[in-house]
């Protein structure tokens, strides 16, 4: 009898880690291969064997001190109560609205020339992401059951905080098409997506949205990876380029890029900046709130929404910093600062006032 519970025990235990291991590399995805490979051969961001950086970018700088930093208690790291959110009905929006609406984290919904845009969602918990990234209380108020129909669910990167298994199969019938960087089309292809319906771009690649508008795949400075792959899909950050021009920096650390965008595309109407889950250890691949008002400035646009804060804590900061760095680098300013608070509305083409939510 007694062997035999233990056999039960092992057999549920080896079913158990096999369970867990499969659902591990299905979160994960597989490394492009057939013409897609080929095609990231031929990438001229491509070089051995990794997708580069247009400048030298280490990802991670003065390693002896980064895990003592990590073990460091940090005051404020993830708040105390529930974070204040608004619960948007997004199905309930008319097209024809001009609005924005950040989900959290990078999770962004927008309506702009009666076109339906999703960047990065992740609106799930599920293993094995739930291991190292959990939600501030009240920050899951948005699932995939509250997203509505979509034109473009546009990628900014493969990272778990920005691509998410659950989130895009959760609402594969209500998407038209996949914009993402070269090399994440085989998660969406794995994940079930039509390969006709996904278009994958490298830096100055565009698609054409409708007579009007077009998205503008443009570089960033980070890296990817799931697990333990790196760099074998691309990064990018993205221009919505119509009547009215919306950038969307995805994650990276600051470089003349942004500099360079101002000048090329001069008149952005809103820029949404990544601000948070910096450290100074990797001051090259995530935006250090001293410079992100810089890049602000280079880039010129006429309103900013920062977002990469306020959901999970992924590095050892006060939750709060973000907002309040930016807040007060803000002062003076030619661009207007937006700060709303999760799901609230932004209207394009409005002139409301925020309050201090944090």
């Amino acid at each position: 009898m007694k062997k035999m519970i233990v056999r039960t025990i092992i057999a549920i235990l080896l079913v158990s880690i096999g369970y867990l291991v499969f659902t591990t590399f299905q979160a994960a995805g597989r490394r492009a291969r057939g013409e897609r490979m080929e095609r990231i051969k031929a990438s001229p961001r491509y070089i051995d064997g990794e997708f580069r950086n247009m400048e030298e970018t280490p990802a991670i700088t003065g390693s002896k001190d980064a895990m003592r930093q990590l073990r460091q208690k940090v005051e404020n790291l993830v708040p105390e109560r529930n974070v204040p959110v608004v619960k948007t009905d997004l199905h309930a929006l008319d097209r024809s609205e001009e609005v924005v609406l950040w989900l959290g984290h990078s999770t962004v919904f927008i309506q702009s020339g009666g076109v339906r845009y999703l960047f990065d969602p992740v609106l799930t918990s599920k293993f094995p992401v739930k291991v190292f990234m959990k939600p501030f209380l009240g920050t899951d108020a948005y699932t995939p059951e509250d997203i509505p129909e979509v034109d473009y669910l546009i990628v900014t990167h493969d990272h778990w905080d920005h691509l998410d298994r659950p989130t895009v199969r959760a609402i594969r019938s209500r998407v038209g098409r996949v914009v993402c960087a070269l090399g994440i089309g085989q998660y969406f292809e794995d994940w079930g997506y039509p390969v006709e319906k996904i278009d994958e771009l490298e830096w100055g690649d565009s698609v054409r949205i409708n007579a009007t508008t077009v998205l503008r795949c443009l570089p960033s400075r980070h890296f990817s990876g799931r697990l333990l792959r790196r760099n074998q899909t691309l990064w990018a950050s993205y221009l919505i380029d119509g009547q009215r021009r919306i950038f969307v920096s995805g994650d990276g650390g600051y470089d003349s890029r942004f500099e360079q965008f101002g000048m090329d595309y001069p008149g952005i109407d809103l820029a949404i900046m990544e601000n948070g889950q910096y450290n100074e250890n990797w001051k090259y691949i995530h935006t250090m709130p001293d410079l992100l008002p810089k890049a602000i400035d280079e880039l010129g646009p006429a309103r900013v929404m920062t977002y990469h804060n306020s959901k999970f804590a992924l590095a050892r900061h006060p939750w709060t910093e973000p907002l309040d760095r930016i807040l007060e680098n803000s002062k003076g300013k030619p661009w207007r600062l937006l700060l709303p608070r999760i799901g609230e509305v932004v209207e394009l083409d409005g002139s409301q006032e925020f309050v201090k939510w944090w």
